[in-house]
C-alpha cells in the first residue's frame, strides 16, 4: 500500500502545489480586499469566510455572496480566482486520470489486491506460475474439483484471459515473473494453506530458477516441475522438487509400453485420464518397422523408448546439419511421398509425425496414409488451438503436449499416492497387469474411473476414526461392499477397488479384504464417482457408518442412545487391546525399496499371489510374494 501512495503523491505533486498555491492567493484576495455590510460600514473578510467561499465557488456550487453583498472590487477579484480555481481543479483532476491509467500504478493496484486475497485464503490452495496451454487445462482441472488456486504468468494477455474466463472455484492471478522471490511471496508459497507448486513455463531455465526459488523459501513445499530435457530435468530434481514432468519422455515410454503391455498403457491412461469419460480400446500397435518423422527432442525419445523394446526403427530428418543421428537415417524432407518411400513406407507398419510444426505432421500422416492405408499414424500435437483438425484426422494416437502434463500432474495433485502406485505396477508382467485392468473394470464397467485417497484420521473420516476406537474393522467392512440405495437404505455392493495402503512408511499393493484397518492409514482408492460420494458420505457419519455395518438404525441423541442400548441390552464396548497390536510386526514395503530398488518389486502384497492366506479369517500379518 507504502508503494501505491508513493506514485500516487509523487505524480500528484504539481498538480496538488499549483492548486494550494491558488487557493491561497485567492483568500489572501479576499481578506485584503475591502467590502461593506449592510449597514454601509467598511468590512473586511475573516481568513474562515474566505475560506468557505473560494472552496464552493472553486467547485463551482455557488451558494452566493456572503457575508453581505460583494462591492465591485470583490467581484472582480471573484472573476480572477473563479477561472483559476477551475483551471487548477481540472489541471488535478485530469493529473489524477491519468494515473489510474498509467501502467506502472495499475500494476500496483494489482499487486496489492492480489496480495490481500492470498492473505485471506483460509482453504488449501495451489500456485501455477505459467498460464499456457497446460497451465490452462491444469486450472481448469483443478477448480473442477473446487481446489482453489493462484496463478502467475509474465504475459499480461494470458492474465487477461483467464480473468474472463468461467471456474467453479475461485483463480486468484497476478501478471508478475514467477522467478522473482518477491512475486512467489505474494502468491503464498510461504502461505500455511498452500499444498504446492507447478511450475510450467515453456523455458526449462524459468523452470530451474523458480524451483530453486521455492526450494530457499520453502523447503518444505511439494513441488512439481515441468521440463523439456533430460538434463533440465535431472538439475530440477537436484533442487528439491518432487515430480517433474518431462511430456516427452512421457508419451514416448506411454508408446513403448502400448506395444509391450496394452494392458499396462491402459492402466496408466485411465489413472492419468478425466473421469465422466468413456475408456478407450487400448490400441493394437504391431510388431515391425517404425518410422519417425524428426529427429528432435521428441524423436530421439521415441528412439530411446522403442529401441529398447527391440522395435526395427527408422528416422527421417530433413536438417542435413544435425549430427549423431542414428544409422539409416533417411535425409529429407517427410511431407513428400518421395522421402517416404525411400523410408520404407510401403513395409512399415506405424509412423510417428513428430516435428514442431502441426501442418507438418498432418501433412506426413496424410501422406502416409495414401501410401500405405493399414499404417498406424502417431502424431505430436504442438498447439491446443489446432485440436479439431487432429481429430478431423481421425489419426490412431495423438500426443498433445499440454494434456499430457496436464492430467499427469492433476493426478499426482489428487491423490499423491498415485505414483508410488504406478511406479510398482510398471514393473508387472502382462498376465498380472491384465489381472488388475480386470478387477477395475469391475468396479466401473466402462467409464474412465475416479481415483480418490482417504486417510484414516478424525479430520477426514471423524465417523471411521470414532468407530475404530470401539471395535477393529476390516477393509471390506468399509471401504468397499456398501452403497446407498434409492430409498435412503444400505446394500453391500459398493463398486470400490483399494488399490494401494501407506502405512507408516510401508507400502501394500491391493490390500487384501480381510486387512484390518488402522488409525493413520492412507488408501488410495478407485471406483465411480456415485461410489466416491456414498463412500465419503458413510465415513463423515457415524449413525450411517453404524447402520450399514449393524443393519440398525440407532439414534442419534446421546439420550436416546443410551436408551435405546439399554432396551437392546447393549453395553459400552471397550477397545480390545490385542486388536491395537494385532500386525503391529507386520512386514511392509518400505516406499524407498519400492521407488529405488526395482527388483524388490517382486516383494509387492497382491491378492493374486499364490501364498495369500486361503482362511476366511482376518489376517493382517506376512508378506506375500509375486508369482
Amino acid at each position: 500500500m507504502s508503494s501505491l501512495f508513493h506514485i500516487l503523491f509523487r505524480r500528484l505533486r504539481s498538480p496538488l502545489f499549483v492548486l494550494v498555491v491558488i487557493y491561497a492567493i485567492s483568500i489572501l484576495g479576499f481578506v485584503i480586499i475591502p467590502g461593506v455590510d449592510d449597514q454601509g460600514q467598511p468590512w473586511k473578510m475573516s481568513f474562515f469566510h474566505a475560506f468557505y467561499f473560494v472552496s464552493f465557488m472553486a467547485t463551482t456550487i455557488g451558494f452566493g455572496e456572503i457575508p453581505y453583498a460583494f462591492t465591485d472590487t470583490q467581484r472582480f477579484w471573484a472573476l480572477i480566482t473563479m477561472y483559476a480555481t477551475v483551471v487548477a481543479w481540472l489541471y488535478c483532476i485530469g493529473m489524477l486520470l491519468s494515473i489510474f491509467q498509467d501502467a506502472v500504478f495499475r500494476q500496483q493496484m494489482r499487486i496489492n489486491s492480489f496480495r490481500r486475497r492470498v492473505g485471506n485464503i483460509r482453504e488449501p490452495f495451489y500456485i501455477v506460475c505459467g498460464y499456457g496451454d497446460t497451465g490452462t487445462q491444469l486450472t481448469r482441472s483443478l477448480t473442477n474439483e473446487h481446489i482453489l488456486t493462484v496463478v502467475i504468468d509474465i504475459d499480461e494477455n494470458r492474465i487477461t484471459e483467464l480473468e474472463g474466463d468461467d471456474f467453479k472455484s475461485p483463480v486468484f492471478a497476478l501478471c508478475a515473473d514467477a522467478s522473482q522471490s518477491e512475486f512467489l511471496e505474494m502468491a503464498g508459497v510461504k502461505h500455511p494453506w498452500c499444498q504446492g507448486m507447478v511450475t510450467l513455463a515453456n523455458d526449462d531455465t524459468v523452470n530451474l530458477t523458480v524451483a530453486i526459488v521455492a526450494q530457499l523459501l520453502n523447503p518444505d513445499l511439494r513441488l512439481i516441475a515441468r521440463a523439456e530435457t533430460p538434463e533440465a530435468e535431472a538439475n530440477i530434481l537436484s533442487f528439491g522438487a518432487n515430480e517433474v514432468i518431462n511430456p516427452f519422455e512421457t508419451f514416448a515410454s506411454r508408446l513403448a509400453l502400448a506395444i509391450r503391455s496394452p494392458s499396462l498403457y491402459c492402466l496408466y491412461d485411465w489413472m492419468t485420464g478425466i473421469s465422466h469419460q468413456v475408456m478407450k480400446e487400448p490400441p493394437v500397435l504391431a510388431q515391425g518397422l517404425w518410422i519417425i518423422s524428426g529427429f528432435g527432442r521428441f524423436g530421439e525419445s521415441l528412439y530411446e523408448h522403442l529401441d529398447d523394446e527391440d522395435v526395427d526403427l527408422r528416422v527421417i530428418e530433413s536438417d542435413r546439419t544435425k549430427r549423431d543421428l542414428p544409422a539409416g537415417t533417411v535425409m529429407g524432407r517427410a511431407t513428400e511421398a518421395a522421402t517416404l518411400r525411400k523410408a520404407g513406407i510401403k513395409e512399415a507398419v506405424g509412423i510417428i509425425g513428430g516435428t514442431n510444426i502441426d501442418a507438418d505432421n498432418l501433412s506426413i500422416l496424410m501422406t502416409a496414409q495414401e501410401e500405405n492405408p493399414d499404417i498406424f499414424r502417431v502424431a505430436r500435437q504442438n498447439e491446443d488451438k489446432n485440436a479439431h483438425l487432429f481429430e478431423a484426422a481421425n489419426l490412431d494416437m495423438v500426443m498433445q503436449r499440454g494434456s499430457v502434463i496436464s492430467n499427469t500432474i492433476f493426478a499426482l495433485i489428487k491423490t499423491p499416492l498415485l505414483g508410488d502406485f504406478l511406479r510398482i505396477v510398471s514393473r508387472f508382467k502382462n498376465e498380472r497387469s491384465n489381472e488388475l485392468v480386470s478387477s477395475i473394470i469391475g468396479v466401473v464397467e466402462q467409464d474412465i474411473p475416479d481415483l480418490w485417497e482417504i486417510t484414516v484420521c478424525a479430520e477426514e473420516t471423524p465417523a471411521l476414526y470414532q468407530i475404530l476406537k470401539q471395535r477393529p474393522l476390516l477393509v471390506s467392512d468399509v471401504l468397499c461392499g456398501n452403497e446407498m440405495t434409492e430409498d435412503g437404505s444400505y446394500k453391500r455392493t459398493l463398486k470400490t477397488l483399494p488399490l494401494f495402503l501407506r502405512r507408516g512408511e510401508g507400502n501394500v499393493l491391493l490390500p487384501e479384504e480381510n486387512r484390518f484397518i488402522k488409525e493413520g492409514d492412507r488408501y488410495l482408492m478407485c471406483g465411480s464417482i456415485k461410489a466416491r460420494d456414498n463412500m465419503m458420505l458413510c465415513l463423515n457419519n457415524i449413525n450411517m457408518l453404524e447402520y450399514i455395518l449393524t443393519g440398525e438404525d440407532k439414534p442419534s441423541g446421546w439420550v436416546l442412545r443410551k436408551l435405546w442400548e439399554y432396551r437392546k441390552g447393549v453395553g459400552a464396548t471397550s477397545v480390545d487391546d490385542s486388536f491395537k497390536d494385532s500386525d503391529a510386526d507386520e512386514e511392509l514395503i518400505k516406499a524407498e525399496d519400492v521407488t529405488e530398488k526395482p527388483e524388490r518389486a517382486k516383494d509387492v502384497k497382491s491378492p493374486s499371489d499364490e501364498d495369500k492366506p486361503t482362511s476366511n479369517a482376518p489376517s493382517d500379518t506376512g508378506t506375500n510374494k509375486d508369482e
